[in-house]
């Protein structure tokens, strides 16, 4: 009788102790729940964008100051790179609905605050708007300004820029009486948040 009672208390113990086995293994490999795993994976799946419009924007030229900008149609398509989508990431609406043929052209090194963009695109087939853009970090538009325009319907008005490092001169030129007229000359500053502010207008 004693050998049967040793024999019948060994597997009670042998269960519980393999069952203690098996439910710590069981813990282990039991899977990440929904909110454990978004936990450990960042929720913003915007980061990458920035990284890309990095990535682009390194290819453009960099322009020092002073420049002088008066692109034309005989020459803007020799000046940066097609736009790929960007300026639609970026959120970038040109005022004309039939604008077309954008292209990035180059960056000005106005701060390291913003990055400073400049485009070219067509409006119809005889008219051509250059514009400068001003970024934040995270990709925002936060100013734009029409820096140089085109027009060869008629080849009679065009805008031209002298851009500084803290202004922008902008002048507006007539050539319907055959001489180069200028309608207007705008002067905005450069604010260090990356806005444009009008300072001085003159008329002729």
């Amino acid at each position: 009788m004693k050998r049967l009672t040793v024999l019948f208390l060994i597997p009670p113990f042998f269960l519980v102790s393999c069952g203690n086995k098996t439910q710590k293994e069981t813990r282990v490999a039991q899977p990440k729940t929904e909110s454990a795993i978004n936990d450990t994976v960042p929720s913003d799946t915007h980061e990458e964008v920035p990284s890309a419009a990095i990535r682009l924007l390194k290819t453009l030229p960099v322009r020092d100051l002073p420049i002088t900008d008066s692109t034309r149609f005989d020459d803007f398509e020799k000046i940066g790179i097609p736009d790929n989508g960007f300026l639609k990431r970026i959120q970038f609406n040109p005022e004309h609905t039939d604008a077309k043929n954008f292209r990035l052209n180059y960056t000005i090194p106005f701060s390291e605050n913003f990055t400073s963009l400049v485009i070219t695109y067509q409006s119809g087939e005889h008219e051509l708007f250059t514009t400068l853009i001003t970024l934040s970090k995270e990709d925002k538009i936060i100013d734009s300004l029409e820096i140089a325009y085109d027009e060869i319907a008629e080849s009679a008005f065009a805008k031209s820029s002298s851009i500084e490092k803290n202004k922008i001169i902008i002048t507006d030129w007539n050539w319907m009486t055959g001489e180069p007229h200028v309608d207007e000359r705008r002067t905005y500053a450069v604010q260090q948040n990356g806005k444009f502010e009008i300072q001085l207008t003159e008329t002729d």
